[in-house]
Order: C-alpha cells, then structure tokens, then sequence
C-alpha cells in the first residue's frame, strides 16, 4: 500500500467511486472531492495495487486546517491520518467516528473535542411554514450574509461555500435574521450547514422554514440530505426530527495541535 497526492482527473474519479460506496459515511471527504471545495483542498488517496482502499482530505479554507477520512481498514486509516498530520503545521480540526479518534492521539493532543449526531433525510419531510416569507440568497446577498454569520460567530462559514449550493434566508428591515445553507453538495449526497437564527428572533420558526425549502430543493434533484448537529442542542435536534430527519451515526469533533508545534 502506498498513499499518494490525487493530483490527476483519473485519479480523482477513482477516489469518488469508493467513496460513493457509502456516501453517509463518507460525506465529509466526498464533498471535498467537487468543486468548489475541491480547490481549497488536498486530497491523498490510500492504494493497493490498482485499487483506491482510502481516501483522505485536508480543506483549507477554514483558520484551522480541517482533515476528513472515509471509511476503511484500520490500516488503511492510520498510513492516512498520519500523511494528512505530516501536511499541516500547527493546530487543526477533524470530524470523524469516536473510535477513529485513536488515530490522531500519537500524533495530536487533543485539545477540545464534542460530540454530534450527523442526522439524515432521504427523503425529507416537508411541513407548512406558509406563514414564513423565505427568500434564496442572491450574489447580491452574499456581503450580507457573510456580514450575519459574522455577527453571530459561524465558525462552519467561508464564502467559498456559498459557491457549493444553494442558501436561503428570512429577512427583516432588509436584513438577514436567518439563514440556512450547505457546506458541500455532491451528486449523491449534500451536507446542510450555516443554520443560525439572531436571537431577537427565535421561536417564530423561521430556521424550522428556511431549513425545510433548502432540505427541499437538494431533494428534489435526487440528493440524500445530511448534517450534524451537536447532541446537546436538543431544540435544533427536534427541529431537524419533524422535518423528516433522523440519526444515523456519532460524530466526534476534535480540535488538536500538531505535536513538537
């Protein structure tokens, strides 16, 4: 086995069809893998003779560097993880199944970790939020928004994303007060993300709205609809159920440094 940089088409389309063998578990690293993300990306595939048996991904886009690995051997898991820590310099983020989080441990302290449910909708369930007045993010909105996602600390929100697909808002007074997006879209599968509500305007429904068009119009060209959320924030958790979404795996976010950084 030997890993080695995706840095050819081929290449990527083969790291894709084993990915796509399970596109839930695999979301994070899938989406990675198309554009826009895949350009702020490195991507490193595991091989065996001819075979992709792994993939792995170190997005860029955020402060600190985000490494995200699919499903495969142990093995297989540890020659990745520890290519991906070898490629960045200081601290960095990965979100990943609980037991894998052994793999980083030798080479990371970690520094912070949680713990989340990813939820699934396939497909969603659509509720009457008639009484919302929901409008999709326009180019002209991006300064807007990413003005609201800057004045309630959205850690998740990079501009690039608003490349990925599409985000939908309620507005007040001309501006956003909620906001709904995604953090990658694939063929097969999107990843929901950037769901926030200011305060002042909480429990009117509006994220349950904005959620509810958005999980909506990824569905309705084919897409299973994924996201996670942490598993003490049960009111979003609730939210998330009535519109057809259900728990399918934990996730642990970890936040690490580097060793010798």
């Amino acid at each position: 086995m030997h890993i080695r940089k995706v840095i050819s088409a081929n290449q990527l389309r083969a790291c894709r069809r084993f990915l796509v063998q399970d596109p839930i578990a695999n979301v994070l690293p899938l989406g990675d893998l198309y554009t826009p993300l895949l350009q702020v990306s490195d991507v490193y595939s595991a091989v065996k003779g001819n075979q992709v048996v792994g993939v792995c991904a170190i997005y860029r886009a955020y402060p600190m560097p985000s490494i995200v690995f699919g499903a495969a051997e142990s093995e297989v898991k540890q020659h990745l993880v520890q290519k991906a820590v070898s490629e960045v310099s200081s601290e960095f983020i990965s979100l990943c199944q609980p037991n894998d989080a052994i793999f980083f441990k030798e080479h990371s302290p970690i520094l912070h970790s949680h713990s989340e449910y990813q939820m699934v909708a396939d497909p969603p369930r659509n509720i009457d939020c008639g009484h919302v007045k929901v409008e999709k993010v326009g180019r002209d909105d991006l300064e807007l928004l990413s003005k609201f996602y800057a004045n309630h600390q959205a850690e998740a929100w990079v501009p690039i994303q608003f490349e990925a697909g599409p985000y939908y808002c309620v507005k007040h007074d001309s501006k956003i007060v909620s906001a709904a997006g995604v953090h990658l879209v694939t063929p097969r599968i999107a990843q929901l993300g950037n769901i926030v509500t200011d305060e002042a305007y909480r429990n009117r429904d509006f994220a349950t709205a904005c959620t509810n068009i958005l999980a909506a119009d990824l569905a309705s060209k084919g897409r299973t609809v994924s996201l996670f959320v942490r598993m003490d924030n049960t009111p979003a958790i609730h939210i998330y159920e009535k519109l057809g979404f259900s728990k399918a795996r934990k996730i642990a976010f970890l936040v690490m440094r580097k060793s010798g950084a």
